[in-house]
């Protein structure tokens, strides 16, 4: 008999200094947990990252905006000396020199085998397989990165790239590798779109995603090794194992096989709270001194804002509106001189947004460096993207507002809830999905929005292209793109804005009208 262990990270967004909520933990334990799982294994280990390593935290904002250097994050992978590296779709976020820089420095080779030269057709980011051989065992790793990214990002961070069906290309290296190797891995930056227990799909089926297909429809896979959706999953399904290890490095997944002459005969796997480790102390003077200055850069306040906060529960928030959220929406008319705005209130930190603001509070009310885009829409267009929005929202037995399920199980999705400015959205939540919408009136005039009128719109370049499911926004919509970020105008806008000015906003914060009659 012989066992080999996978152990897998994904998802660890440069979190080094502290990660979300626990502002004693940070991927420094993860490094602890990785290494002692290693040294404590009695059989060979074969270890791997599914990327998405350089973006997510307020560090790696920081080391990408202000230092413009993420060798950090190379140094850093390094030293954990994964044997294989996979590639996420957050390592597109800064184009193609800031991903190309980091990649090149990474020692453990990189494994892609969807994203392609857009000419020739071949494997442009890495080799699309890698096999291992350990103590006679061959262990044939497939990396697969979802395709759905040209959705998401900008057309200049991915130029000259094509990306090919995941599932498909996974199948083919599957088919391929199958009679060279005993054991085949797919190791895929994507997740499930279907429940892995009772087939029912979890989204829309857009291609996002394609792990449950993977593991229903490709037999060759013996492991599927998963991430870009922050799930915890640890089972079996069929005759694989699957697993993905959360967000930010808060658990290391391992799966341990146990062959017979070459045959799996037993599996099993495990997710190794990252918690109960120390913080590794080798590994800080090698994220050194990024960490350290990123630190000092974090803590610099950048001005006072004079915000109201008038309800500190994010539920109510996106209920009733909150002055923040209308901050944004305001900074991103100016910006684009559209009709109306949107935006989402991405998580409970908007709180922190009053009074003095750091470097490190603006990141984490606002983490993303999204550019503002300006889409020409018809009235009808904005009742379709205003009832898809209001299926956020459902009624209980006693006919209480609460969030729907599907947008908190199996992943939160409160990102796919947007609050609108200039636009007043008069609604039943009563009325069956698709009929909520009563009336929505522009605030300029309070007249009723003309369905065959032509309207602006100033939303993030992720919703421009349909992102969250927003089907009614299409790329071909988009009239323009700002070239500031919306980070940015939040930095100014704390530099520049006037009592004035504050005080509007916190007067009118309020676009929606719930009816509760049916």
């Amino acid at each position: 008999m012989q066992k080999i262990t996978i152990l897998m990270t994904s998802d660890t967004h440069g979190y080094w200094i502290d990660v979300p909520n626990q502002p004693d933990q940070s991927l420094l334990n993860t490094a602890a947990t990785l290494k002692r799982l290693k040294q404590e294994s009695t059989h060979p280990t074969i270890s791997i990252d599914l990327g998405d390593f350089i973006q997510g935290s307020a560090f790696a904002t920081y080391c990408s905006q202000i230092a413009e250097n993420g060798s950090v994050f190379a140094r850093a992978m390094n030293d954990l000396a994964y044997d294989a590296q996979i590639i996420g779709n957050h390592e597109f976020n800064f184009g193609p020199e800031y991903r190309e820089s980091i990649l090149n420095q990474i020692m453990a080779p990189i494994i892609c085998s969807n994203i392609v030269d857009a000419q020739t057709g071949q494997p442009v980011l890495g080799q699309p397989y890698k096999v291992i051989e350990v103590e006679g065992i061959k262990v044939g790793i497939i990396g697969t990165t979802t395709h759905y990214i040209p959705n998401w990002e900008l057309p200049k961070h991915y130029e000259g790239l094509a990306f090919k069906d995941a599932f498909e290309t996974t199948k083919f290296y599957a088919e391929q590798l199958r009679s060279q190797v005993d054991v085949v891995v797919v190791a895929y930056h994507g997740g499930y779109e279907r429940d892995l227990d009772t087939g029912e799909a979890l989204e829309d089926l857009t291609g996002e995603n394609q792990g449950a297909r993977m593991l229903q429809e490709i037999p060759e896979i013996d492991v599927l090794l998963t991430g870009h959706q922050h799930r915890l999953i640890n089972q079996q399904v069929n005759n694989a194992w699957t697993v993905q290890p959360g967000y930010a490095g808060e658990c290391v997944a391992s799966i341990t096989l146990t062959l017979d002459n070459k045959e799996i005969v037993h599996m099993t796997g495990e997710l190794h709270d990252t918690s109960l480790d120390a913080a590794d102390t080798a590994i800080k003077d090698v994220v050194n001194p990024e960490r350290t200055i990123g630190e000092q850069w974090l803590k610099q306040v950048l001005g006072t804002a004079k915000l109201d906060v008038p309800v500190a529960d994010a539920f109510e928030a996106r209920l009733t509106g909150t002055p923040f959220v209308e901050l944004l929406n305001q900074l991103q008319l100016k910006e684009t001189g559209a009709d109306f705005s949107a935006v989402t209130l991405i998580n409970e930190s908007f709180v922190k947004f009053k009074g003095p603001v750091t470097n490190e509070i603006l990141l984490e009310v606002y983490p993303y460096y999204n550019r503002i885009a300006k889409v020409q829409l018809s009235g009808q267009d904005l009742y379709e993207i205003v009832e898809f929005n209001l299926e956020y929202w459902t009624l209980n037995e006693k006919g209480e507002v609460q969030v729907n399920p599907d947008y908190i199980d199996p992943k939160p999705r409160h990102y796919n809830y947007d609050l609108f400015t200039g636009l007043t959205t008069i609604a039943n939540l009563s009325k069956p999905l698709g009929q909520r919408v009563e009336q929505l009136l522009d605030e300029r005039t309070q007249l009723p929005i003309k369905r065959d009128q032509t309207y602006t719109i100033a939303v993030s370049q992720y919703r421009a292209v349909g992102g969250g499911d927003y089907k009614t926004y299409t790329p071909d919509k988009i009239v323009s793109i700002s070239e500031i970020d919306i980070a940015t105008r939040l930095r100014e806008a704390l530099a520049d804005f006037t009592s004035k000015n504050w005080a509007a906003i916190n007067a009118n914060y309020r676009h929606v009208e719930w009816l509760t009659h049916s």
